[in-house]
């Protein structure tokens, strides 16, 4: 009776250690590459500090070129718009749209005091960008998602927003995983 327990208890064990290797073997495959977690992390402050209404800080992680690009008054320049204050936010979609290049769904809840009214879980894409060493705000479409905007339409729109050295050695790695040498 002992024996049959133990082969039972060891049967057992195995199928939950194996459940386990499976999981983790997934787990890896669902892991977000490193582009995409810095690009979170950089939205993460960005959104964190408009919540604050920390606008030197937010300036700090919007693109130059998104501020030069547009006038004083857009999406990414919440400090001139009265109309709205984000009170807390939640990220529900991702995609790498090339090297250096990540775009993030948000869901939105924010204070609108005319109305003295919520609105909660406002869509909206935030488009980061690597340069200067990290990622950048450069731009927010607001009551859209994720499947919305197309590639194309990311790289077309903004060209020169990622720093030539992401571009570069994106081109390096492409062709070392081809197999091909210079």
């Amino acid at each position: 009776m002992l024996t049959a327990l133990c082969i039972v208890a060891t049967a057992l064990a195995a199928g939950a250690v194996e459940n386990r290797t499976e999981r983790g073997v997934q787990a890896l495959f669902d892991e977000e590459s490193p582009d995409v977690f810095l690009a979170k992390a950089t939205l993460q402050q960005y959104l964190s500090r408009v919540v604050r209404q920390d606008w030197g800080g937010v300036r700090q992680l919007t693109h130059p070129k998104a501020l030069e690009r547009r006038g004083p008054r857009h999406e990414l320049a919440p400090w001139t718009r009265r109309d709205a204050q984000l009170k807390t936010f939640r990220f529900t979609g991702t995609r790498e749209v090339s090297p250096g290049v990540v775009l993030v769904q948000v869901g939105e809840d924010s204070y609108r005091p005319q109305e003295q009214d919520m609105s909660i879980d406002a869509e909206a894409v935030y488009l980061l960008f690597k340069s200067r060493g990290g990622f950048l705000v450069a731009d927010k479409r607001t009551g859209v998602k994720l499947s919305a905007v197309s590639d194309r339409s990311v790289r077309l729109g903004f060209p020169g927003y990622v720093d030539r050295q992401v571009e570069e050695q994106a081109r390096r790695e492409a062709t070392l995983f081809a197999g091909r040498h210079r």
